[in-house]
């Protein structure tokens, strides 16, 4: 029996389709936080709720406590394809848990994330973590899947200012759709933090049947209640900006746009409840 779709949700799953295609170092939504989002993905040595997104090891590493981070964007103004996530975390004095919900699409057409995570301390220097994250796919007038991965990630500071970041993610192809698999990554990023008011994070990401990316991220803190972040990636060319916010001791709203040379220009804002 064929399904019976209205025109404009068989348009937006067409739509949906090729925006996954472009993306598919990434998956199809928001792999990262509201702070890195804005600083080009980057996040390797991120911790405390950001690390949930972008290395488990860094769960460890923040102050004993909650944590968490909401991130929306709305792509070309289309309510269809708007992204949400939510990321929180809760630490303990030498380890941390993780938790990550996601969601992209509409009714015709919509994946979900959900994941699990751990990071702990070794020694002084040394952070490990690891993550189990669920990927579903439903579409109108189709069975619905689900596929379960892994990832690990690692976390060493070489000095107090320089912290290297490791991150293995799906190391087993797993197809989730014919001629289709979940998002597989490897990454290595440094971080350096020359004063308390400036942070520059570089990576590399690598991904199954695609070029080598590179991604580098920079934030400034002009106040202490305000942050600037910028953002760039390599193949295909992204470019971020974003504004941080600090409204009350714990709780910051940031707001920017991400610029993607072949699928354009859209907006995100995020709240962050920070340590």
């Amino acid at each position: 029996m064929t399904a019976n779709f209205p025109l404009r949700p068989l348009l937006l799953l067409f739509f949906v389709l090729q925006l996954a295609s472009a993306r598919a170092q990434d998956g199809v939504f928001p792999t990262v936080g509201a702070r890195s989002y804005f600083l080009g993905g980057t996040g390797l040595n991120a911790t405390g709720a950001e690390a949930v997104w972008t290395n488990p090891a860094g769960l460890a590493g923040a102050a004993p406590g909650l944590q968490g981070t909401t991130l929306a964007e709305r792509r070309f103004g289309l309510s269809e394809l708007t992204a949400t996530s939510l990321g929180a975390s809760y630490h303990l004095e030498n380890s941390g848990f993780g938790l990550q919900l996601a969601t992209l699409g509409f009714d015709t057409y919509r994946e979900t994330r959900v994941g699990l995570a751990y990071g702990r301390q070794i020694g002084e220097r040394f952070r490990l973590g690891g993550e189990f994250t669920g990927f579903g796919t439903s579409t109108a007038g189709y069975a619905s899947t689900f596929d379960v991965t892994f990832g690990l990630g690692l976390q060493v500071m070489i000095l107090p200012e320089l912290h290297v970041g490791t991150r293995v993610f799906s190391p087993l192809r797993t197809e989730r759709l014919p001629e289709e698999y979940l998002p597989q990554l490897l990454a290595f990023g440094v971080s350096y933090r020359p004063t308390k008011q400036l942070l520059i994070d570089t990576e590399v990401h690598q991904s199954p049947d695609f070029p080598l990316r590179f991604r580098a991220g920079l934030e400034y803190l002009p106040a202490e209640e305000l942050s600037i972040r910028l953002g760039v990636v390599t193949e295909v060319t992204e470019l971020s900006f974003g504004l941080g916010y600090r409204v009350w001791d714990r709780v910051e709203f940031t707001a920017g746009a991400r610029w993607h040379e072949v699928l354009g220009v859209w907006p995100g804002v995020g709240v962050r409840y920070v340590e």
